[in-house]
């Protein structure tokens, strides 16, 4: 019986080779081979394979966040899309390196952060490498032109709202690099200007033809600088105080000996607009020294001097009002106290100029500059709108020397004011 089957099978085979023929079973035999090998190929790694980008898009997996973006700026987290992804051994955003974590990566997905430092302050916007994204891999590297910027620019403080042509400007604020253009009120652009590496500062030198009041605005490759009362420039309103037209002053003490001057020509101290408010204290002072007649100095509407308060209505909320004026200090020789704001003596704040950072250092001002206090801040009876303030009887500035720690021995005050003014927010 086994011999009849083995018989059976030689003749069923043999009948295969007739069927086939020796040349066409050779060939079944290779293309199987052939296959095989390609699905061995398949089945294992392809870190041979050259990474490929396809896209950008949000992180969060949602349909609506997980559209594609446009454009991506310092530490932004979001996913690179593509193909063979986890071949990639180093990734660089505008030709700086980029830390990512192997686990969040796959072969056709990327979750990496753009670093928080690029360096766009240093960075040639006119670089081959700018605005792109570029992978390594052991099978080469992979270049995708994508945008790579920071946010738009912003201005939180103009130090010379009143500077004249020629004068230097600092604006302070975030974003402020890869500069393409500053423009004055009158759409006059400067010439002049240079900025921080890490885009915090900017200089720039007031051009001729700056006549308008307006805002002065900073266009970088983000886009332009909002118009908003931080970055106001020749701008007026609100001044109830400017020592020629609005100069409603009540002076104390013996003139020319212990009252505070106004005028414009006090050596050192060139006039910002006309005259100045000028307060000169050169006896050594001591903690918890006041009060000083030459520097206080009040400005009363029941005096019949003629003071008006801006008119915003009396339910303005503080929180949308700061108080600002020009200061000049000529030398670094004022280390100490406050310079009080009251409105009818009661609400009052405490300007401290001196302790900066926890140190304190001597106020020293690069002409006449401008300070911005927050008037829901006061020290003592804040108020929440602003009737209280606009109704007021009468203004006051004055010096105090507190005692120690907050206050210290020191030679000699010298400063001069201007143009002090209530500006609305929004």
């Amino acid at each position: 019986m086994e011999t009849l089957k083995n018989n059976t099978e030689m003749n069923r085979k043999s009948g295969l080779l007739r069927l086939f023929g020796l040349h066409n079973l050779m060939f079944l035999i290779v293309a199987t081979g052939m296959i095989a090998l390609i699905s061995s190929c398949d089945s294992t790694s392809d870190s041979d394979r050259l990474p490929e980008i396809e896209g950008v898009r949000h992180i969060h997996p949602d349909s609506a966040a997980a559209k594609q973006i446009d454009q991506v700026g310092p530490g932004q987290m979001f996913v690179i899309t593509g193909r063979h992804l986890n071949n990639a051994h180093r990734v660089y955003f505008n030709g700086i390196r980029a830390s990512f974590n192997p686990t969040l990566v796959t072969s056709t997905h990327m979750v990496i952060r753009v670093p928080g430092d690029l360096p766009f302050g240093r960075l040639d916007p006119d670089d081959p490498e700018m605005n792109t994204i570029r992978i390594t891999s052991p099978a080469g590297e992979v270049v995708f032109e994508f945008p790579i910027l920071p946010p738009e620019p912003e201005i939180t403080r103009v130090n010379k709202e009143f500077a004249g042509v020629g004068e230097t400007v600092r604006l302070t604020g975030n974003y402020l690099y890869l500069v393409e253009s500053v423009t004055f009120p009158g759409g006059i652009e400067a010439t002049t200007f240079n900025f921080a590496e890490n885009g915090t500062w900017l200089e720039v030198t007031v051009p001729d033809g700056v006549t308008e009041a307006g805002h002065i605005n900073v266009t970088t490759t983000s886009g332009t600088t909002e118009e908003t009362y931080r970055n106001m420039f020749n701008d007026r309103t609100g001044i109830f105080i400017d020592f020629d037209d609005d100069n409603p002053w009540n002076p104390w003490g013996t003139p020319g000996v212990d009252t505070p001057y106004v005028g414009d020509d006090i050596p050192g101290i060139p006039p910002l607009d006309g005259n100045y408010l000028y307060w000169h204290y050169d006896d050594p002072l001591s903690p918890g020294m006041w009060w000083f007649q030459s520097l206080a100095t009040q400005f009363a509407t029941w005096a019949g001097t003629g003071m008006v308060m801006p008119d915003y209505p009396d339910s303005t909320p503080t929180s949308e009002l700061v108080f600002r004026m020009e200061i000049f200090t000529p030398h670094d020789k004022f280390k100490s106290g406050y310079i009080q704001l009251s409105f009818d003596w009661w609400i009052e704040k405490d300007w401290n100029p001196f302790i900066v950072g926890g140190e304190r250092k001597p106020l020293v001002t690069d002409g006449w500059e401008t300070v911005t206090i927050e008037m829901a801040n006061f020290d003592r009876g804040a108020q929440a709108t602003y009737g209280p303030m606009k109704n007021a009887g009468e203004f006051l500035l004055r010096y105090v020397n507190p005692g120690e720690p907050d206050g210290a021995a020191f030679d000699e005050v010298n400063i001069a004011f201007d143009n002090l003014r209530i500006i609305r927010k929004f």
